[in-house]
């Protein structure tokens, strides 16, 4: 019997012991890895070899040292010249294959650059501008053309353009025909054409949405070289492609404004008659507003009223503006936005005067939108006008280094362009190298200046398919922001 207990006690223990142990054993600890794999894949062989000659290979293999993956391959890879069929890449373990379809052309130097489509498995990492060279000749071309694109309008980089480069020079090939050369163009708008073939080229350049290769859309940014390029025994460098658009958009054509303009009509008919039948169900009212910060008036700016429907009849006579607390009237004029065809938009005018009280009486019967609503009752807008000391001032000193005066025309003129939210706040003419603006709203502003070669005090676009070819006009950006505050005055020199 004792010994039946002693031997019931032992396991008891040794069970006790094992469900107390058995929880911090189960625990699953993970290895202490070493330092973030930051390198990208290395190649360690190719075949056919890079650089080979009497190419005639319709596959090709490219050997790492680690497992790869291909990221967005049909988009990055470029082959110059272009083919017709794209040629088909794809990955397995350490090994990436090509597959070239098209018969390629004789004597003919090929560049396949794959950008950074190819990476590591396990953190991703590019190798940066892999690219593969071989000649169906007995030579390699070694000839290259660099430059960059920029953004005429805005002077920043423009990246992701396609720049081409063809042997038909004809004005419409860039519409017609697929490049010889294709190149793209990186996030500080460089680009660069290697291992090409001595001649005569056209140069253009395109950013497009739909990746054909052919300028053909009238969204389409575009830039072109004045004169062919001609390749002999230097490389060419520091060419600047302008990107623009050619047709303003803002622009009708007649037969197309006619068009627009019967299509406005009907559209509006039929908007009245949708319009009678929501009365019918629910009354309408027009509601008006008013677009103030904070309820202050710019000074010098025209008091913007919107309205919740197009306006057909308005009678600003029966407004009322009075100034001051003893609600002063005083004599204004009125003017629909010109840039708004909804008419919703009516700007009074008055030369405002800082920091006093005014209160914008519009009656009830004084407007109506098309389907005759009126608003419910009169309206009563109460704003002040802003204090000069709400605002800053910037006192620009203009430079032109003699590097810059080597390559601009004497009679250029000169615009400085305050730009806030991407678009142009405060903009003048640059005159005995110095522009002051006051009465700017406080906040940070990136510097432009225009090169206005028409002095007409606004960018303009080129031209390409029209007589005589155009160039844009230039806009030179400054990467310093400038800080401008309420009540102070900000010294801006800039060098071009």
């Amino acid at each position: 019997m004792n010994h039946n207990f002693r031997g019931w006690a032992y396991w008891l223990i040794v069970i006790s012991v094992s469900i107390f142990l058995l929880p911090g054993c189960a625990n699953i600890v993970p290895p202490s890895g070493g330092p973030k794999d930051t390198l990208a894949p290395r190649l360690v062989g190719i075949t056919p070899p890079d650089s080979t000659l009497q190419f005639k290979a319709k596959k090709v293999s490219f050997t790492f040292n680690e497992y790869v993956q291909l990221d967005n391959i049909f988009e990055k890879l470029i082959v110059s010249p272009t083919l017709k069929r794209v040629p088909t890449v794809t990955s397995k373990l350490k090994t990436v294959t090509m597959v070239i379809k098209d018969t390629l052309a004789e004597n003919t130097t090929y560049t396949f650059n794959f950008s950074d489509a190819i990476r590591d498995n396990n953190e991703s990492n590019p190798i940066e501008d892999f690219q593969y060279v071989v000649s169906t000749g007995d030579y390699l071309d070694s000839l290259q053309v660099r430059g960059y694109t920029i953004n005429a309008e805005t002077g920043k980089p423009d990246s992701n353009v396609s720049v081409m480069i063809y042997r038909n020079t004809i004005d419409s090939v860039v519409s017609k025909e697929k490049p010889v050369y294709f190149a793209r163009s990186k996030g500080n708008g460089a680009f660069w054409f290697r291992n090409m073939a001595p001649g005569d080229y056209k140069l253009f350049a395109l950013k497009e949405e739909d990746r054909d290769l052919q300028y053909n859309q009238p969204n389409e940014l575009i830039a072109f070289n004045d004169s062919l390029i001609h390749l002999r025994e230097q490389n060419l460098k520091d060419i600047t492609m302008l990107m623009f658009i050619e047709q303003d958009s803002t622009i009708k054509k007649p037969e197309e404004a006619a068009q627009e303009e019967q299509q406005q009509v009907e559209q509006e008919s039929e908007k009245k008659e949708k319009d009678k039948e929501k009365e019918k169900k629910k009354k309408r009212t027009l509601n008006i507003g008013a677009e103030l910060n904070d309820n202050k008036q710019e000074l010098g700016q025209p008091l913007r009223i919107t309205f919740s429907a197009p306006v057909k009849t308005l009678d600003s006579t029966a407004f009322k503006l009075t100034q001051d607390t003893l609600f002063t009237p005083v004599p204004f004029t009125t003017s629909f936005d010109p840039l708004d065809t909804t008419r919703t938009k009516l700007l009074v005018h008055y030369d405002w005067k800082e920091g006093k009280p005014y209160r914008l009486i519009i009656p009830k019967e004084s407007v109506a939108d098309t389907a005759g609503i009126q608003p419910a009752k009169s309206d009563t807008i109460s704003f002040a006008a802003k204090k000069e000391s709400d605002y800053g001032k910037a006192m620009l000193t203009f430079t032109l280094s003699d590097s810059a005066k080597s390559m601009i025309s004497d009679t250029m003129h000169y615009v400085a362009q305050l730009i806030r939210d991407k678009k142009i706040q405060y903009s003048g003419k640059i005159e005995r190298n110095t522009w002051v603006q006051k009465r700017i709203t406080p906040g940070e502003y990136e510097v432009q200046v225009l090169l206005d070669e028409n002095n007409n005090g606004k960018w303009d676009r080129g031209v390409y398919y029209s007589t005589p070819k155009k160039q844009p006009e230039r806009v030179v950006s400054f990467p310093k922001k400038e800080n401008i505050k309420a009540n102070w005055g900000v010294k801006i020199q800039v060098t071009l």
